[in-house]
C-alpha cells in the first residue's frame, strides 16, 4: 500500500467535512425525533429518499447548502452559517478573541435550540 506524504494543515479537523457532517447528522436526528417522525415519514415530507435521510443522520453524507435549506425549511427554522470567533474576558478585565470550535474545552455559550 502506498503511504501518503501529505501532512494535514494545523487547522485540519476544525472545519473538516466529516466533522461538519457529524454535526448536521446529530442536529437532524434531534429535530426529526422531536417531531416524532420516522425517517420514512420525514423523507416523504421533504421529498427525499429514506436512504438519503439515513445517510445524513449517520453523517455518511455531507449535505449541500440546498439540502440544508430544505431541511431547515421543513422544521420551520432559519439556516445560519456562523464563522465563530470567541471573545474572552479575563479576571483583570482584559479581553481577547480567538477562533476555536465547538469541541474545544473553552467553547462555552448557550445555543437557542428551542425554536
Amino acid at each position: 500500500m502506498k503511504q501518503s506524504h501529505h501532512r494535514p494543515q494545523p487547522s485540519a479537523g476544525l472545519n473538516d467535512s466529516s466533522a461538519i457532517a457529524a454535526q448536521c447528522a446529530h442536529r437532524l436526528f434531534e429535530l426529526r425525533k422531536h417531531t416524532g417522525e420516522t425517517q420514512k415519514q420525514f423523507a416523504k415530507r421533504v421529498q427525499m429518499t429514506e436512504s438519503m435521510i439515513s445517510r445524513l443522520e449517520r453523517g455518511d453524507h455531507v449535505p449541500s447548502l440546498a439540502t440544508l435549506c430544505r431541511i431547515a425549511n421543513a422544521f420551520g427554522r432559519r439556516l445560519e452559517i456562523v464563522f465563530h470567533e470567541h471573545e474572552h474576558i479575563h479576571e483583570d478585565g482584559t479581553r481577547h478573541s480567538h477562533p476555536h470550535g465547538h469541541a474545544h474545552p473553552d467553547h462555552r455559550h448557550e445555543h437557542d435550540d428551542d425554536g
